[in-house]
């Protein structure tokens, strides 16, 4: 079996939804694989709620196939960009839920029901946080105007076979390009490979509605049409082309047309944050092959340039590599050169850990909690080393909290879960690893752990919580009637 099998085969049930939704129709001149005009974004055949279940089934399957950043201040950063951005935009920010694949190829991709996928890749290649919000902008622009329901819907003019093709290639392909193409040119009619990219209509669309709501977000519009630049010229040395140029595909003539419009809509203040240069100094070092390499890269660049994020990424690599006391260093010449920052906190209470001086990173990070107390990458690492000193049930009330604060991260969950069994607690441990799978979508795995919970040893409040989450979830797994 291949590693994107139960992708595809999720994809089969998926699909007869789809073409329940838009039956399949052959003319008499053959089929006519022309994309419907762009009308309202709520012209699309596929109701919403629909597309919310194909997102939460693909997310599932993505799950569980590819490698996810845990790193819980990468994500952190990422959501709280991406809720900016979509603060800006026609929805709810609450519809949007954001999550980086460890993956070093530049792409980003939207899913049915507003999962947003960022590669590493991409992170780590956007020079500044405009071009890395340009992006995200973009893909939400194509949730916002439906255009994977107009994809879909496009389908209704295709047979049970051309329909299959393009649906498997646009989902397999929004995550791995090569499968995506391959399952959707075996066998296929000539032209329809040309659906699995978004068309010149939507992407045009999606370029203006994106850099308007960057612009609406206080980031610079600018960094579409220069990060466009970039692709396309980094793409002039590949034998294949970004991920992201396969199915957004890029002219210069497009490019020119994002400059302009870029230019009439800059702010009059972009306010850019200074997390980004962090962020992604320290997604290079855990994307490394090893901590040496990363050591080694960023100290050539310090001792060519020498940029905040370089002398950061050079700190956390040290950290990585066994030279704490080096990195310490390094952190506290940030901190008094650009004054104090919930990751330079960070930095120094792991340097601290690394060297098994506790109380140290304790104080560290309560420091830095003082000033940023909605900082995630602080508070687990507090959970980190209260655990080191045997405080498990302190370490429990504060991930007990955190489930609270972020109930849809699942990181958060398989941490509480963890510090449940450490405090030998294990009904809120079963319970928290239920959630765990819940909020992947994987609701039979859920109810799986819910039998793990002893109605003998959990206390009132925990058999009630089982209950219920027991009876809620059987209900949405019944089908209706």
């Amino acid at each position: 079996m291949t590693r994107y099998a139960p992708i595809r085969s999720c994809l089969a049930g998926l699909l007869a939804m789809a073409l329940a939704l838009a039956p399949a129709v052959v003319g008499a001149q053959g089929l006519d694989l022309s994309l419907p005009d762009l009308g309202d974004p709520s012209s699309g055949v596929l109701p919403p709620s629909e597309e919310a279940r194909i997102g939460q089934e693909m997310m599932r399957e993505i799950r569980g196939e590819v490698d996810l950043i845990t790193d819980p201040s990468i994500n952190a950063y990422v959501r709280d960009l991406g809720e900016r951005i979509a603060v800006a935009s026609d929805m709810p920010a609450t519809e949007f839920r954001f999550f980086v694949v460890d993956d070093p190829r530049i792409n980003a991709f939207a899913m049915p029901g507003g999962y947003v996928g960022v590669h590493s890749g991409l992170i780590t290649a956007a020079r500044d946080e405009s071009e890395l919000g340009a992006v995200i902008a973009h893909e939400l622009s194509h949730v916002t105007q439906r255009h994977i329901a107009r994809r879909v819907a496009a389908a209704q003019q295709t047979s049970l076979r051309t329909a299959a093709l393009v649906l498997a290639g646009l989902l397999i392909g929004s995550q791995n390009p090569q499968a995506g193409m391959a399952a959707a040119t075996t066998g296929m009619a000539s032209g329809i490979d040309s659906q699995l990219a978004y068309s010149r209509d939507h992407e045009r669309e999606a370029d203006r509605v994106g850099m308007r709501i960057l612009s609406s977000a206080q980031l610079d519009p600018m960094g579409m049409p220069e990060f466009f630049q970039v692709l396309m010229d980094d793409n002039r040395y590949r034998s294949q082309p970004p991920p992201f140029l396969s199915t957004h595909p890029l002219t210069q003539a497009r490019i020119a047309d994002a400059r302009a419009m870029a230019d009439e809509l800059k702010p009059e203040r972009v306010f850019e944050s200074p997390d980004f240069a962090y962020v992604r100094a320290r997604l290079a070092v855990l994307v490394a092959d090893n901590p040496d390499q990363a050591r080694n890269i960023f100290q050539a660049r310090v001792e060519s340039e020498a940029t905040p994020g370089d002398r950061y990424g050079l700190a956390t690599a040290l950290v990585r590599s066994g030279d704490p006391a080096r990195a310490t260093t390094i952190f506290e010449g940030l901190d008094e050169a650009r004054g104090e920052h919930e990751m330079l906190y960070l930095g120094l209470a792991e340097a601290a850990l690394a060297e098994n001086r506790v109380d140290d990173a304790l104080g560290r990070i309560n420091a830095g909690l003082s000033l940023f107390p909605d900082s995630v990458g602080l508070q687990v690492t507090r959970i980190d080393a209260l655990l080191r000193e045997d405080r498990a049930r302190k370490a429990l009330a504060l991930t007990r909290n955190l489930t609270h604060e972020h109930p849809e991260a699942p990181g958060i969950w398989e941490l509480h879960a963890r510090v449940a069994s450490a405090a030998a607690d294990p009904a809120e441990s079963a319970l928290a690893m239920a959630h765990y799978y819940a909020v992947q979508g994987d609701l039979r795995a859920g109810l799986s752990q819910l039998r793990r919970v002893d109605p003998a040893s959990a206390s009132a409040s925990q058999r009630s919580r089982a209950n219920a989450l027991r009876d809620r979830w059987e209900s949405r797994l019944t089908p209706p009637g």
